[in-house]
């Protein structure tokens, strides 16, 4: 059935779909300032400073963007977070073109929109620039043409998604992870035939071309990114049971939704208007089994959330249509979303001023404390908490650099255990006319020792390991700030090495 035409000759599901875009690109937008940088945002900004093809945990596209996006739109942090607001909006969009795609209608549309719009994770991940924004809006297009592809059959369609899979490696590799779960699903569709054709081994051939220079620079610097995947899982990821994993999985995705998504898994398991999109269902099953074995993190799975959110508002909108209650029932839906959105925002996005926030944060404490993703835990909303303590470290660091004697000053370099500890200084140390920070921790180890070492600021914790390699090491201050991830840091002044940076160097590395 066709909908009816409104003004501009746009269709009520294509004002849906743009009306839904503009809020969720406002919302983003008006809370653009709040708190502060992310502190992966910091790391993301020292890559976007060093481009290659490649880095020690990502690919080489996100830094790019940065890049671009510093240079046309400024270095502000409103400016910086314009890029993924509008990753979210456009992910927003393939949201709803493929609830469009299942036979929705508008309700159905604009329910899907709603529902994206306060998924706890994708209003975090949006109102940040690091890479995950954006491998969620390419893999939100890739799995939308799938949809196009199993609606249609076109075999050509299979040079799209190998373009699509290409650029996602280039992004951030959780397209590496949905691809058992997508051979098992074309195993056994109707589907395993287009295997005996050239198109999806062309598709694979363009994916393979557009990764090649990230293969090259892993080869060029020994597979960096191996060695971090395997110390990533052992020795920074929390080893979940299945009810934990789960529970994670609830936490990110909000649980108040979970009815919306587990309609929506059924109603992809039935025939839509003669297409069977089963292929989806099987892709989210086996993906979620095979994530959970590797232990690997559950963020991993949040995009394939879309077709089920997607053909959850279609199962709604089909339950609901004919009866002497629709109106009513439609009304009940949505401001149902409405309130877990108006509740589940603060603790998601910059709205309330950080005491307010920690006071919120602290009544709802079951809501968020439950989530188990790393070996460490956090007082409030990761999100949120990672936004905090920053500026302090850094007008820390920089008390114990300008208390330091002129001629000590003149050489005196800083060391960070953490990759989001030195970015922070790189971002927010020019202010204070602080040195360029180095560390072994990800992408800075290969950027190298940077000093003599003579006179080192270390920012560590309190058991200071890089101590055994000075005759002398004093401890200045320690951080005030009681939110992690930056307030427990602990700032010595180290001197007179014991042997060669270069030698300190190659102890250092730490890829986790």
């Amino acid at each position: 059935m066709q909908d009816r035409k409104y003004i501009f000759g746009l269709s009520s599901i294509t004002l849906v779909i743009i009306l839904g875009a503009m809020v969720k690109f406002a919302l983003h937008l008006y809370y653009a300032p709040g708190y502060g940088y992310f502190m992966d945002e910091f790391y993301t900004i020292a890559l976007s400073r060093h481009l290659a093809f490649g880095y020690v945990d990502l690919p080489p596209l996100v830094p790019a963007l940065v890049a671009l996006s510093r240079a046309v739109l400024g270095g502000s942090l409103f400016a910086l977070h314009i890029v993924p607001a509008l990753a979210g909006a456009f992910t927003l969009v393939f949201v709803c073109l493929n609830a469009k795609e299942f036979g929705g209608k508008a309700f159905a549309v604009a329910l899907s929109a709603l529902g994206f719009i306060i998924v706890p994770l994708w209003l975090n991940i949006d109102s940040i620039f690091c890479y995950d924004s954006i491998d969620q809006l390419v893999l939100a297009g890739f799995l939308y043409a799938l949809v196009c592809f199993l609606r249609t059959g076109n075999r050509k369609s299979w040079l799209l998604l190998g373009l699509i899979a290409g650029i996602a490696c280039m992004t951030k590799m959780t397209i590496i992870f949905l691809g058992p779960g997508f051979l098992v699903a074309l195993l056994v569709s109707k589907y395993r035939k287009d295997l005996r054709t050239p198109w999806p081994w062309l598709g694979a051939m363009l994916c393979l071309i557009i990764v090649m220079p990230y293969l090259l620079w892993q080869y060029a610097n020994h597979w960096p990114t191996l060695e971090y995947w395997i110390n990533y899982n052992t020795g920074r990821m929390y080893h979940t049971s299945l009810q934990q994993y789960l529970t994670n999985i609830l936490i990110y995705m909000s649980p108040f939704l979970m009815p919306l998504y587990a309609a929506g898994l059924y109603r992809i398991f039935r025939r839509m208007d003669g297409v069977n999109y089963g292929f989806l269902g099987l892709l989210f099953l086996v993906t979620l089994v095979l994530l959970y074995v590797l232990n690997a993190p559950a963020r991993l799975l949040v995009e394939l959330f879309i077709p089920l959110l997607a053909a959850g508002g279609v199962f709604v909108e089909e339950k609901l249509a004919g009866l002497r209650w629709e109106k009513a029932g439609k009304a009940v839906v949505t401001a149902y979303v409405l309130v877990i959105g108006i509740f589940e925002m603060p603790l998601n996005l910059p709205i309330l001023p950080v005491n307010q926030m920690e006071t919120y944060a602290d009544h709802f404490k079951m809501y968020y404390q439950p989530l188990r993703e790393f070996n460490f835990a956090w007082a409030y909303p990761p999100l949120l908490s990672g936004r905090l303590g920053s500026d302090q470290l850094v007008r820390d660091v920089a008390g114990v650099y300008d208390s330091l004697p002129p001629e000590e000053r003149a050489i005196a370099g800083i060391y960070t255990d953490f990759y989001s500890q030195a970015g922070a200084i790189d971002l927010l140390g020019a202010q204070y006319n602080l040195p360029h920070a180095v560390s072994g921790s990800l992408t800075y180890y290969l950027w190298g020792p940077g000093y003599s070492w003579d006179v080192m600021i270390l920012v560590s914790d309190k058991t200071n390991n890089m101590s055994v390699f000075f005759d002398e090491c004093e401890l200045k201050t320690v951080g005030q700030n009681d939110i992690e991830p930056f307030g427990h840091a602990y700032i010595y002044v180290c001197r007179k090495p014991k042997v060669s940076a270069d030698v300190i160097w190659s102890s250092v590395k730490t890829y986790r």
